[in-house]
């Protein structure tokens, strides 16, 4: 089926041609929109006037938002979502896609973010495994100076799953293409929202004492003057399940190329800068080879300042052994 602006176009069936603009519109939308995901439905609605229209009801994007986030039905981000511009359309747009990495600083309105909202999605496959909903305060002294961490899980909560465990490398990298993440936080204030979870884990690993499998869902974006360990900061989601596979944390922090944990205030600013600006695609299939080249550069990092600092310790030795020496010397004259 074609459609143009003015809903003229055809719609071929045997022996017979219509137009969109025949069909009931009860009928496009209960038993035609209803079964098209959020891309989907998002692209159907340029297509023409009519479709567009019929692609606005709130209660298709709700049913999107619900199906592909449960923790949106949860109340309070169900009231948060009402909320936003253009309600559940506006937030889909928002989270759906992951927000692109911003490689140039400019200073973001930090002090218009008293809370954030995180909404938490892990599956395996198609089935979840598990959905939270976390409210954080931004305005607190003890948050901005502390180091930034999101938990959603309490210390002694455990969620039981059906995976298996990962007892090889090809079981970890096979956990790894079944996993996904998404970590949406929202500014309730401004009525946006942003996923900053890579979609894909970016690394699975096994504890070789503990037994605990860690996996990593990470996206490298852009933090601060260019030349400064926060130039490239790492937004890091950890996942980690115990020796039968139940998930006992799931938390985030941002992570600079010293691998120092950025503080709440520092890494509101990050975040606030995600929430207003552009967005990318889903699932980035680069973001792993993004994640390896932030701890490259981070390694190399590391290794220059070690270089540095034996190059500072070996002309301090070498500055004491000639202070040593004068001294030496003068007070050999002087005998």
């Amino acid at each position: 089926m074609a459609c143009t602006d003015n809903a003229t176009a055809a719609i071929h069936l045997p022996g017979a041609a219509t137009t969109i603009s025949a069909v009931h519109p009860d009928i496009i939308q209960t038993h035609i929109l209803t079964r098209l995901d959020g891309p989907a439905l998002a692209s159907i609605a340029t297509t023409c006037s009519q479709l567009h229209a019929l692609s606005e009801h709130e209660q298709l994007w709700e049913s999107i938002c619900h199906a592909t986030w449960p923790s949106t039905t949860t109340p309070r981000v169900r009231h948060i979502i009402s909320a936003f511009p253009g309600a559940s359309r506006s937030f889909f747009s928002d989270s759906f896609p992951s927000f692109a990495a911003v490689d140039t600083y400019r200073h973001a309105n930090i002090e218009r973010t008293p809370e954030l909202v995180t909404a938490v999605d892990l599956f395996h496959g198609r089935e979840p495994v598990l959905s939270r909903v976390v409210e954080t305060e931004t305005e607190s002294g003890w948050f901005r100076c502390s180091p930034f961490r999101v938990d959603v899980l309490d210390p002694k909560e455990a969620v039981a799953t059906a995976m298996e465990y990962p007892r090889s490398e090809e079981a970890c990298e096979r956990l790894r293409e079944e996993l996904r993440l998404s970590w949406i936080v929202v500014d309730p204030e401004g009525k946006r929202a942003v996923n900053v979870s890579s979609g894909r884990a970016v690394s699975v690993e096994r504890h070789w004492l503990s037994g605990e499998v860690r996996v990593r869902f990470a996206t490298v974006v852009g933090g601060g003057e260019r030349g400064s360990a926060s130039e490239a900061v790492l937004c890091s989601v950890t996942v980690t399940c115990g020796s039968e596979m139940q998930v006992r944390e799931a938390c985030v922090q941002m992570e600079d190329m010293d691998g120092t944990i950025l503080n709440g205030r520092d890494s509101l600013g990050i975040l606030q800068r995600a929430l207003e600006g552009k967005r990318g695609t889903f699932f980035v299939a680069g973001e792993k080879d993004r994640f390896l080249e932030f701890m490259n550069r981070k390694r190399e990092r590391k290794e220059r300042k070690m270089r540095d600092e034996r190059r500072l310790d070996m002309a301090c030795v070498a500055l004491a052994l000639l202070s040593f020496a004068a001294i030496s010397t003068l007070f050999f004259f002087r005998i």
